[in-house]
Parts: structure tokens; C-alpha cells; sequence
């Protein structure tokens, strides 16, 4: 580049902030894809606790006890990958809060 150091520093600026907000537009388009998926997800398993709950309510499981514990486990593991799933949620919401702050 040719011409005064100030401009040549001016266009050297611009050139990383155009490079820095493209970096930032692709992680945040990248952390709404995985929001999104962790959404549809959790309402998945929620849909799943209830039909588990239905399950649980009815008293003619529990004449095969296996099958009770079985569905008692279900019900276990999908609480326990809700919560996962709801904390990776709280962390990804921040994330984009963050990020979406420094863009500005």
C-alpha cells in the first residue's frame, strides 16, 4: 500500500474489523444452530416425560415389575438429559449474548 502511514493504518483497521465481524456473524449463526437443535431436543423429552408420566399413572404397570422399573429408569435417564440439555442451553444463551455484544 502507498500513501501516508495514517491511511495505510485507517485500511489495515477496517480491513481486520471486516475480518473480526465475519468471524462473530459465523459464530453466532453457529451458536443459534446449536440452540436450535438443543430446543427441539428438550421439547422432545419433555414430550417423552409426559408419555412417561401417563405410563407411571397407570396402575396396571406395576403387575409387571419389570416393566415398571424399566419405565422408572426411562423416566430417570430423560430428567437427567433434560437438565444436561437445559444447562447447555443457559451456556449457549449466554455465549450468544456475549458474542452478540461484542459485534456491537
Amino acid at each position: 500500500m502507498s500513501g501516508p502511514p495514517h491511511i495505510k493504518s485507517f485500511k489495515k483497521e477496517t480491513i481486520d474489523s471486516k475480518r473480526t465481524h465475519k468471524a462473530l456473524d459465523r459464530e453466532i449463526k453457529a451458536i443459534k444452530i446449536r440452540l436450535s437443535a438443543v430446543e427441539a431436543q428438550i421439547q422432545e423429552l419433555e414430550a417423552r416425560q409426559q408419555e412417561i408420566g401417563l405410563a407411571l399413572a397407570d396402575p396396571d404397570l406395576y403387575r409387571d415389575g419389570q416393566k415398571a422399573r424399566e419405565i422408572a429408569q426411562s423416566r430417570k435417564e430423560t430428567e437427567e438429559r433434560v437438565a444436561w440439555l437445559m444447562k447447555e442451553w443457559e451456556e449457549l444463551s449466554l455465549r450468544l449474548s456475549t458474542v452478540a455484544g461484542e459485534e456491537r
